[in-house]
């Protein structure tokens, strides 16, 4: 059988470059050349084998763009070389939410890259129906970030900014990043985001998005902003303890929270403030199959080549997660055949 790299999980702390049988396909499946695969925060926890459901030996990597190389029949208008992306998530489709519309929140959600064999490698092999295509022109590199971009997409989504005039984005990461150019995408007037680390902040500066120090350089200009009054929207992408406790101080009487972090542990919230501004906080998880759709129409708009920091050949995702862990990083793409084009 033929073989080829891929990016597995051996144990905490242990990521390689393996040789692995490359997957053959069954009814209802394709084969994917992968062509570039971006990490995630949740990789971390991967790898150092703190989540709870991925098991080592194990394939990572759910952010991909690739090529459709081989295709057993089915239902469907993909032909061999389309473009595409991956809907990694994986429903059970009996649980109230997947029953009544919402498969994302599904009680045993499972995923690629966590549950089973993900796409940083050479090779994928998935359901067509997890395929989502991408236009021809464009660049696999930005087809990579269309998952986090749909992450943007669906926490925006989740709340009416039809009328917001003032919104505040805490973290800069990639997640944070992403919703502020969303949200500036949207016509949103005022876009704020914040983060403790300046060279993130620096990066936020030269996609054009008006960056303070988290605390009260912050504070003190959205109260400028707003007489006081605190932002119409609050999006907490930090996931630290210091972004709970700042996102109900920073909101509006009357304003909402949307809440895009995974936070690892429960985290202090001022449930008084909550209760005397009458504040609305509302989750976010994951996305849907119309925030991908969404995120690919927006992705040639935003200049989303500045937010992929580092890029590394297959062969050296060891290094390529080093990097991405060192903090010196934003996004960090895997590319199997060396280029990112």
């Amino acid at each position: 059988m033929d073989q080829m790299l891929a990016a597995r999980y051996m144990g905490p702390n242990k990521v390689s470059a393996e040789a692995v049988d490359r997957p053959t396909i069954a009814a209802g499946e394709a084969l994917i050349r992968v062509a570039a695969c971006g990490f995630c925060g949740s990789d971390i926890n991967i790898i150092s084998g703190t989540h709870p459901r991925a098991q080592a030996p194990l394939t990572v990597g759910h952010e991909l763009a690739g090529e459709i190389v081989e295709l057993a029949d089915g239902d469907t208008d993909l032909v061999v070389g389309d473009r595409v992306t991956m809907f990694p998530l994986i429903s059970c489709g009996t649980c109230h939410a997947c029953t009544h519309g919402h498969a994302h929140v599904c009680r045993q959600l499972r995923l690629f890259g966590f549950d089973v064999d993900g796409g940083m490698a050479e090779y994928v092999k998935l359901p067509i129906d997890s395929l989502i295509k991408l236009p021809p022109e464009m660049p696999a590199h930005i087809g990579a970030l269309i998952e986090p971009l749909a992450v943007a997409v669906h926490g925006v989504a989740r709340v009416d900014t039809s009328t917001t005039k003032v919104a505040v984005v805490l973290g800069a990461g990639p997640i944070g990043l992403l919703t502020a150019l969303v949200l500036k995408a949207k016509g949103i007037p005022q876009v704020l985001i914040s983060d403790v680390a300046q060279a993130k902040l620096d990066l936020a500066g030269e996609l054009g998005l008006s960056a303070y120090k988290a605390g009260e350089d912050l504070q003190s200009q959205v109260m400028a902003l707003t007489d006081n009054n605190g932002a119409d929207i609050v999006f907490e992408c930090a996931g630290h303890p210091s972004s709970a406790r700042e996102m109900t101080v920073l909101a509006r009487s009357r304003g909402v929270i949307v809440n895009l972090s995974v936070f690892k542990e429960p985290v202090a919230v001022n449930l008084q403030m909550l209760n005397f501004k009458e504040l609305e906080i509302v989750g976010s998880r994951v996305y849907e199959r119309c925030d991908f759709e969404e995120a690919i129409r927006l992705a040639m708009q935003m200049p989303l080549e500045r937010i992929i920091s580092h890029s590394f050949p297959l062969s050296d995702v060891a290094p390529a997660f080093a990097q991405f862990m060192s903090g010196d990083a934003c996004k960090v793409i895997v590319v199997p055949n060396g280029k990112t084009q």
